[in-house]
């Protein structure tokens, strides 16, 4: 078996977020893949596997070092990445079946991006999630103690609020980017709060400059930070499942105008590992009905795996 480490949600290798990605994974046992993710336990390794029903086109599965995930958005992009190297699979849509049901995967003509090789933009759909109501001030305040985030940096406008599309996660809305430079959480303290709130991730971002809420304003962008030490994962340098998420929350506040497509979701700088994370919006009037989750993925390495 063919196994490569790519770097997804970026165009320039060792930044966004790493996966790792097994092709012809057919016949290979639970145990199998889950001693291979302990193997390669830096990163989500994704297994593909052919089709075993005319509703799809591929299967993927997702392990990581200590449980399987029925889907992981950058692992996707990086399964899809390799087949598109490798001409297993075409610009257009493809169908993959994994844990959450099916869903297309799109792949558009390849760019030229800012590290000068061509690119192309894959993208896959999900669903608006559900949002709670806010969190309660005095909840919220301890939150930021936990995140080392001064008070006043706080978003004055926004609350804190949970959503929940699979997994949960926190957002958490600063008043500038500025503010996500200095946090630094205790994340015993965010694994207690997070049982307490029923929420297994942290999401801090700002939403960038004055025109943020301006109807109809184009090249909107988001600077963020996810911790999720419940998932083993203290901080996270690219999460599409949050910024499907974070776009819900966004249409439901009123920051994004109503002849916004979408926006570009800037993460993993202070890991070193800078990521864009492209969301595109997709609409029923008013109502956010689903988002598209986009970006560019680089194969790092490859090498085979001994079955």
């Amino acid at each position: 078996m063919r196994i490569f480490q790519v770097d997804a949600f970026t165009s320039n290798r060792f930044g966004g977020n790493p996966a790792t990605v097994v092709l012809d994974a057919d016949g290979q046992s639970d145990a199998f893949m889950a001693s291979v993710a302990r193997e390669f336990s830096h990163a989500e390794v994704a297994f593909v596997s052919a089709a075993s029903e005319p509703d799809h086109d591929l299967r993927v599965r997702f392990f990581n070092a200590r449980k399987e995930a029925p889907f992981v958005g950058h692992a996707t992009l990086a399964a899809h990445a390799v087949l598109l190297a490798l001409g297993r699979r075409g610009t257009g849509v493809v169908r993959q079946a994994s844990g959450t049901g099916v869903i297309e995967v799109q792949a558009t003509a390849a760019v030229a991006t800012a590290g000068g090789a061509d690119s192309p933009l894959i993208e896959f759909r999900q669903t608006a999630p559900e949002l709670s109501n806010p969190l309660p001030l005095k909840t919220t305040l301890r939150v930021a103690e936990a995140l080392r985030l001064p008070a006043t940096s706080l978003d004055e406008m926004m609350p804190a609020r949970i959503a929940r599309k699979g997994s949960s996660r926190l957002l958490v809305p600063v008043g500038n980017a500025r503010a996500l430079e200095g946090l630094a959480p205790n994340f015993d303290t965010l694994l207690e709060l997070g049982v307490e709130l029923g929420t297994e991730g942290f999401f801090v971002f700002a939403v960038n400059g004055a025109k943020r809420a301006a109807a109809g304003a184009q090249g909107m962008t988001t600077e963020s930070r996810m911790f999720c030490p419940a998932l083993g994962i203290n901080e996270d340098p690219a999460s599409g499942n949050a910024h499907v998420m974070l776009a819900s929350y966004l249409v439901e506040m009123g920051q994004i105008g109503m002849q916004q497509t979408g926006f570009l979701g800037l993460q993993g700088r202070h890991m070193q590992r800078p990521s864009q994370i492209h969301v595109r919006l997709e609409r029923d009037r008013s109502t956010l009905v689903a988002a598209h989750i986009g970006g560019h993925a680089v194969l790092v390495s490859e090498g085979t795996l001994s079955a």
